[in-house]
């Protein structure tokens, strides 16, 4: 990164972490500048605890998953022990990649294709064609740790400690499983996604099917909840409306154990980076968005059911699905606006609004570190 943008992005990082009522919002160049993406990847993607999947994703001994995170490949898998473990998908012969499938089961070695060598599910080595040296030349592992059934790694040795998630055990996250899940390229800065998400200042315009069912003010009686790696709130849902849906009512069973005020509100977190947490009645929203280039960010949206529901005849998540499926997409119009607006010259940092506490919070968490690392 140029001292003329490391010059320039200081001061107004600094703008942003002042008090709400003074702060501005974060400066063009982190969402368009191709230097600020490559100083996230090494730095912030880097080196902090990101939720890659869920341990549900991968239920067998043999089922795995690959993730890339800061331009590098990461297998995450359930060993032959039960155990989820993560490895560089890299062979400790020559470096040669792995595994090139997104996700499988049934492994039962890891072969590398190019000379042969294998490794077993916990990452020691099975075979070297031609030798016997096999104490050191595992598989390079990768930090792991679950909260809630969320699988997190961190590719920094020695990582920090993972921050704590909302307490959210009512809603028996380690129980549901997924029901529907769909992906979406968005020509957008991946910080823009997560700001919108945010905030529902932009909702009685942009989401009416939002707006009819969902209290849009409500969360002036419950303050915003925060923590070291996270914010958020609870929005409630409007007389006579169960759930988020096209219809608003539920077709599959609340959360076994919820109380009746949790039946009357959705709550909306950000997990800092990139996992965006959505605890409902009687589903559990997530999306994570991963940045492909400063202008371009994958979402993996997905629904998650108590296996009762999963389990009925003629289980449909449509209603619900369409919802979200249609709010996504107002959204990602809405951020790919944000998103030209940010590379235009006529470009000012803002204020914010009053319903965008939790914005400005997000983006002080993000001014902060992104500070430290200019």
């Amino acid at each position: 990164m140029t001292v003329g943008i490391k010059a320039a992005l200081a001061g107004d990082l600094a703008a942003t972490c002042r008090p709400f009522p003074e702060a501005r919002t974060l400066p063009a160049a982190v969402f368009t500048a191709p230097e600020v993406l490559a100083t996230e990847q090494a730095g912030l993607f880097g080196q902090t605890w990101l939720c890659v999947g869920r341990e549900a994703d991968i239920p067998a001994a043999g089922d795995f998953f690959t993730r890339e995170i800061a331009g590098d490949s990461v297998i995450v898998l359930r060993g032959a022990d039960h155990q989820v473990r993560a490895f560089f998908n890299v062979c400790r012969h020559r470096g040669s990649r792995l595994i090139d499938q997104p996700s499988g089961q049934g492994l039962n070695r890891i072969l590398c294709p190019y000379h042969a060598w294998s490794y077993r599910l916990d990452g020691s080595v099975a075979q070297i064609p031609g030798s016997g040296d096999r104490e050191s030349l595992g598989l390079v592992p990768v930090n792991l740790a679950t909260r809630a059934s969320f699988i997190f790694v961190n590719l920094h040795t020695p990582p920090a400690p993972l921050d704590d998630l909302p307490d959210l055990a009512r809603f028996r996250l380690p129980e549901l499983r997924c029901g529907w899940r769909h992906t979406y390229e968005v020509q957008a800065n991946w910080k823009l996604i997560c700001e919108n998400y945010s905030e529902c200042y932009h909702c009685p315009g942009a989401h009416p099917q939002l707006a009819r069912l969902s209290d849009l003010i409500s969360r002036s009686s419950r303050p915003m909840e925060t923590g070291q790696g996270f914010n958020g709130g609870p929005m409630q849902l409007k007389d006579g409306i169960e759930t988020m849906s096209l219809s608003g009512k539920r077709s599959v069973p609340v959360i076994p154990g919820l109380s009746a005020d949790d039946h009357r509100y959705v709550y909306y977190y950000v997990i800092y980076p990139n996992l965006l947490l959505s605890p409902h009645p009687d589903y559990v929203l997530t999306h994570t968005a991963w940045p492909l280039a400063p202008d371009r960010t994958r979402v993996v949206c997905e629904l998650l059911f108590t296996q009762e529901a999963l389990a009925r005849p003629g289980f449909d998540p449509t209603d619900m699905a369409d919802f979200w499926d249609l709010t996504n997409r107002q959204d990602w119009a809405l951020c790919e606006r944000a998103q030209l607006g940010a590379g235009s010259r006529g470009y000012r940092p803002g204020p914010y609004q009053s319903a965008e506490d939790c914005v400005h919070t997000f983006d002080r968490w993000y001014a902060e570190r992104l500070a430290a690392l200019l």
